[in-house]
């Protein structure tokens, strides 16, 4: 799905039809990190930037109220006053809601969150309703039990619920029952921060020649992503791992380096805060790996940008859209999930073969460009507002003239 450039346009400028007024509902917005938080900046911003009003509904992380303009996107963060089964309570969400559904042309739901979804059902039925289904939920079973009939609810009153990849629909729960409102909308991302640089450059040759060949993991450090997996392969690897990223299994994994002896070989470096730092290491790096254990890894962001900076991905056959991302033996190396042999050998399948580095490499960058970018994304959403706005538009005229 290649695309052209945004290109930025005065507020106003209707790119179709009469519609200009979109809510999303989220659980966090930007700057708050998180796959989901970093997809629904980045779709909001590209559709603020093609002219359209875009206002995001989230929760904030404390007691107060916030209203802010965000690179034109108007984010309201709602008072938190607890979380119940990792689900927000927000006292104010559904007068919100309904305020700001009756002057929206679509309201934006991005799943899963329960709350938002259960008081969806309440929108007045004129409002074109649409869902992003990032997950099913996978760790709180109790809550899941109790709200099933209301998800269920929810997707029969949705109009569409868009996924980004097939195996959203295939190993869900409930989308599979649902299949006909699915679309297809691949996440795309903005890479204009992974852009080679003579300074990124010189400290991508500075990490290779700290490093060696290694490869690289991003991410937070938790017990989902399976990084003690890739620490216990590095031991039978021909290169080295560098670990990015800060999270609660920071010391359980250093200590597992020393453990097993591999403070040579495996480097643990945290967060990376400074962005020619950062970039280095994904342009220094020999592949990416994303050694996840569990469907609560749903996608793999991280996927996207290797393969924006030319580099294969080594990835786990997950029952999720991980492995759906890019194009195994082409772009990817799949290995079974907990298995680090089987993750030591496709890791060195890439080190110790310099031409298929390089092939998957190439193959990489081309998948990303024909699938995954950021303006591929804006237009493909943009097209699929239109014909529910113009549907939603016909029935309401009918509802009308019936009544």
């Amino acid at each position: 799905m290649k695309a052209k450039e945004i290109e930025p346009i005065k507020r106003g400028n209707r790119f179709f039809g009469e519609l200009v007024k979109i809510l999303h509902i989220g659980k966090y917005y930007h700057p708050y990190s998180g796959g989901m938080e970093s997809i629904l900046r980045d779709l909001c911003e590209g559709l603020s930037q093609k002219g359209h009003d875009v206002t995001v509904l989230c929760s904030n992380t404390s007691a107060q109220k916030s209203i802010e303009n965000l690179n034109g996107v108007k984010v309201i963060r709602l008072a938190r006053t607890g979380v119940l089964f990792g689900q927000n309570i927000n006292p104010t969400l559904f007068i919100e809601m309904m305020r700001l559904a009756r002057e929206a042309d679509i309201v934006h739901v991005h799943s899963p969150n329960p709350l938002a979804e259960m008081l969806s059902l309440f929108l007045p039925k004129s409002v074109a309703l649409v869902s992003t289904h990032h997950s099913d939920i996978i760790r709180q079973k109790t809550l899941l039990k109790f709200y099933k009939p209301f998800l269920i609810r929810f997707f029969k009153r949705a109009q569409k619920v868009f996924v980004p990849t097939k195996n959203h629909i295939k190993f869900s729960d409930f989308l599979i029952h649902f299949e006909n409102k699915c679309e297809l909308i691949p996440f795309g991302i903005r890479t204009d921060f992974l852009k080679s640089t003579e300074a990124n450059l010189e400290k991508a040759k500075n990490f290779r020649s700290e490093f060696g060949p290694y490869a690289l993991f991003v991410g937070r450090l938790v017990s989902y992503k399976g990084i003690r997996f890739l620490i216990d392969a590095a031991k039978d690897t021909q290169g080295s791992v560098v670990i990015v990223g800060h999270g609660p299994l920071k010391a359980e994994l250093e200590l597992q380096v020393k453990q097993l002896g591999l403070q040579e070989k495996v480097k643990i470096l945290g967060r990376v805060k400074d962005n020619d730092d950062f970039v280095g290491l994904y342009h220094g790096c020999d592949m990416l790996v994303l050694p996840s254990i569990t469907p609560n890894e749903n996608f793999g962001v991280v996927q996207l940008e290797a393969m924006a900076c030319s580099k294969p991905v080594v990835t786990t056959n997950l029952k999720s859209g991980v492995p759906a991302v890019g194009i195994k033996g082409k772009t990817t190396l799949i290995v079974e999930p907990e298995d680090s042999q089987q993750l030591s050998k496709a890791m060195d399948m890439i080190f110790l073969n310099h031409e298929l580095k390089t092939k998957m490499g190439r193959a990489a960058f081309e998948h990303y460009q024909n699938f995954y970018t950021w303006q591929g994304m804006i237009e493909t959403q943009i097209d699929a507002y239109k014909r529910i706005k113009e549907i939603t538009t016909i029935i309401n005229k009918h509802r009308k003239e019936a009544a």
